[in-house]
């Protein structure tokens, strides 16, 4: 069975949370941005967990895994994730974030595992750490 993923959740989590946090700032300076912002970091887990741990969690509801579905979930989760900062400055009832804002996170959750395998793990260190998700050189 594939192991929980945490490490990429963490730096990922965090990287993506930042660049939200600025995105807010940009679209929102001077309208209690931060407080509309700081939200964004627990949920930009979330949805980087989610998306980091696909394969688990098609283990555990006992499905094959498959390029396509995991394709779809994490394509789900990232118009999801839109949805939500959408939602969210539409609750601060003033400008809000700008579109290209709101589709380059949601872009940026899709692909983050892919980003991670190709970039990130190529770096040794980062893939002799346990739970870096990192596929193991045989």
């Amino acid at each position: 069975m594939a192991g929980i993923v945490i490490i990429p959740v963490i730096v990922i989590g965090l990287i993506l949370a930042i660049l939200e946090l600025i995105f807010v700032h940009q679209d929102e300076a001077g309208m209690g941005w931060m407080k509309h912002g700081l939200h964004a970091i627990p949920t930009m887990f979330i949805f980087i967990f989610i998306s980091m741990n696909i394969p688990v969690v098609l283990q555990l509801v006992g499905w094959h895994e498959n390029t396509w579905i995991n394709i779809g979930i994490r394509v789900i989760i990232g118009i999801i994730a839109m949805i939500k900062i959408g939602a969210a400055a539409a609750v601060a009832g003033r400008v809000g974030e700008k579109l290209p804002h709101t589709l380059i996170i949601g872009a940026l959750i899709m692909v983050s595992p892919y980003i991670w395998e190709m970039f990130l793990c190529t770096i040794p260190f980062i893939k002799s750490l346990p739970m870096s998700g990192c596929i193991p050189v045989k």
